[in-house]
């Protein structure tokens, strides 16, 4: 039987240089666009990368492409980015039949994800919040309005900003110094959904999928496979206790 892993990122697989101390043993795990270091991988994070390794490991990220292109670990099967908005295939194209979801849907959400990008903008300008907002694309789709800036400033807009857009059909996550207002197809479960139903149809036997996250955001995807691993520390952990 065949077994393959749905795995996010960051704060799973490695985290940030600002969440190492400096008294362990890390290996580098991803590189910023300059060449730097950009994430680190703890002693533990490393076993569970080796624990995953026989499987066809597929990534979930909310990571751009170009993101995750820097990220050291080698991934050959398909890849889900920008929190499900991209699924790209072993040769990192669109897959086709992903392409014509995004082709049919974004052009009905960008006008939409620009007016809210507007709209918080004068929020946060109005509250003098230190925050900032853009839409992110990657292969040249809108696929999520992110903020970014101090936590409390994040939980502040998030808790007391009523959006006069309507707000159906948006997905709002929130982690850390992170916020994202997501459409319809940018949705890390859907994508996996997207991804099992190929693979099932590829392999014509019994498959065991394990899905491996931190955040909330995650937890859908992870709930659509057949065992779930998380880390201790972490928004879906906390919010276990």
């Amino acid at each position: 039987m065949k077994t393959i892993a749905f795995t996010d990122l960051d704060d799973t697989l490695f985290q940030s240089p600002r969440k190492c101390p400096d008294d362990h043993q890390y290996s580098i795990a991803a590189d910023l666009p300059n060449g730097q270091p950009g994430a680190y991988a703890t002693p533990q994070q490393q076993m569970l990368t080796a624990m995953l390794e026989p499987y066809m490991v597929i990534p979930v990220t909310g990571r751009r492409t170009d993101s995750l292109a820097r990220v050291r670990m080698t991934f050959e099967h398909y890849k889900v980015a920008s929190h499900g908005a991209i699924i790209l295939d072993a040769n990192n194209n669109i897959h086709p039949a992903w392409l014509q979801i995004l082709q049919q849907e974004e052009p009905q959400w960008r006008l939409r994800l620009q007016a809210l990008e507007q709209e918080l903008l004068t929020y946060i300008e109005q509250h003098n919040l230190d925050l900032r907002v853009r839409i992110v694309e990657d292969y040249g789709y809108a696929c999520y309005v992110c903020v970014k800036g101090r936590d409390d400033h994040l939980n502040r807009m998030q808790k007391n900003h009523q959006p006069r857009l309507p707000a159906e059909g948006f997905t709002c996550h929130i982690n850390a110094r992170n916020l994202a207002y997501m459409p319809p197809y940018a949705s890390k479960k859907r994508a996996v959904l997207f991804l099992k139903k190929l693979i099932q149809a590829e392999e014509q036997s019994m498959v065991t999928y394990l899905g491996v996250g931190d955040s909330n955001s995650d937890a859908a995807f992870m709930a659509a496979c057949d065992f779930q691993i998380l880390p201790s520390h972490s928004q879906i952990a906390e919010n276990l206790l």
